[in-house]
């Protein structure tokens, strides 16, 4: 079982208790808050990141692949209705590496998502999550 627990510090932030770590949580100021910590639905966003990137950083130990860099960009269109949702998402993997095969990045990025990523998982229930994956600047996965 997994547990967090969160902590009202006044206005619209909380202090949100993940393990031993402390992530604050608020609201921009036209809306409460004094914008001084992350919004939750960004951080679902984080956590398809997260999850997706150490899937990546396991698999590029175990396959032998050095880059010099490795990037992931999440984005999210929103609806337009409350509650607000995701509709869709968009994961971006943006891999450096000199004389890397890029059939390498795309079967790390496939496995990742087909495979391993249980937030991908989650989140692919309630709305579609595009994949796009660059080599050296390049797109790949076309």
């Amino acid at each position: 079982m997994e547990q967090v627990k969160l902590e009202w510090k006044g206005g619209m932030q909380f202090d949100a208790q993940v393990g031993d770590h402390t992530i604050v949580l608020d609201a921009p100021e036209e809306l409460g808050g004094m914008n001084v910590g992350a919004r939750p639905k960004p951080l679902l966003l984080v956590a398809l990141a997260g999850c997706t990137g150490m899937d990546i950083a396991s698999l590029a130990r175990k396959m032998r692949v050095e880059f010099e860099k490795v990037e992931i960009e999440a984005e999210a269109q929103k609806s337009e209705e409350i509650p607000v949702v995701y509709t869709e998402m968009t994961l971006r993997y943006k891999f450096v590496g000199q004389g890397v095969d890029p059939a390498k990045p795309l079967k790390m990025v496939s496995l990742s998502q087909e495979r391993y990523c249980g937030v991908a998982e989650m989140l692919r229930k309630v709305a579609p999550i595009r994949v796009e994956v660059f080599l050296n600047g390049e797109r790949i996965d076309v």
